[in-house]
């Protein structure tokens, strides 16, 4: 099944120094108006959506019918850590827009659906079942806009923005210490400040990744899988079993951190 891979970028001429490019995944199984199921992969530095945890990733919720947008960054060297989230920020809010009203349209036609099975099911009740059931205002929760938002390293300090947005977010090397190459020191704010009523991240990381701290990690979510002499990408030097082990095991976390919205 081949979809519409064309690539847009948000207000490219927004940002001096960082243009983003938001790109269908090429192996989607459905069409964004056919899913209410919308995933968005966003990359950190040098850590693109083609590496392996954004790449199986991004397999892994296709083949469990979500509709996989993926965010390429192009940065130059002048760029700095609050232009980039400034980007990631609205690259967010494009996205949403976006798919909250595909996920409308998919949760129209399954409504409409409905509407016409009751209708070959039971003339006599037919025109009741469409007064109730094809208003998108009455859809049932399995058919609200599911929206999930997976970030790397980077593009995790783009969180804050997203829980106030009220968006599901699995965190991969989530940056609690600040890098040494940022000036402005930016980190997740952890506890972070008016999150109470928004959804609980999930949080995967290595416990030798120097920006990662699993006590800041345990003040914004419950929902913290850590893995033992793992580095920045989720990777033990020298041990290419325990990296393939750890690489399954966050892809299947993200799986089910899905199935819980």
């Amino acid at each position: 099944m081949k979809h519409n891979t064309k690539s847009t970028t948000p207000s490219m001429n927004e940002w001096r120094n960082v243009i983003p490019a938001l790109t269908p995944w090429g192996k989607n199984r459905v069409k964004p108006e056919e899913t209410v199921k919308h995933a968005l992969i966003m990359p950190g530095i040098g850590y693109t959506v083609d590496r392996p945890l954004l790449y199986w990733a991004s397999q892994a919720l296709a083949a469990e019918g979500w509709y996989v947008d993926r965010l390429a960054l192009t940065l130059t060297e002048d760029v700095e850590f609050p232009e980039m989230i400034s980007c990631m920020e609205r690259v967010i809010d494009v996205w949403k827009a976006k798919s909250v009203a595909r996920a409308t349209i998919a949760a129209q036609h399954a409504s409409d659906n409905r509407d016409t099975d009751d209708a070959q099911d039971s003339a006599a009740d037919a025109g009741s079942n469409a007064s109730a059931d094809s208003s998108v205002s009455s859809l049932t929760p399995d058919s609200a806009p599911k929206l999930l938002v997976v970030t790397k390293s980077l593009s995790t300090l783009s969180f804050p923005h997203a829980a106030r947005e009220g968006l599901h977010v699995a965190l991969l090397t989530p940056v609690l210490n600040p890098p040494p190459f940022d000036v402005h020191k930016s980190v997740i704010p952890a506890p972070l400040p008016g999150a109470e009523r928004a959804p609980k991240p999930l949080i995967c990381a290595g416990t030798a990744d120097p920006y990662f701290d699993d006590a800041k990690a345990h003040l914004l979510t419950e929902r913290v899988c850590t893995y033992p002499d793992a580095n920045h990408s989720i990777e033990v030097p020298g041990d290419w079993s325990r990296s393939i082990d750890y690489l399954k095991d966050v892809t299947g976390r993200i799986v089910e951190y899905s199935r819980t919205i």
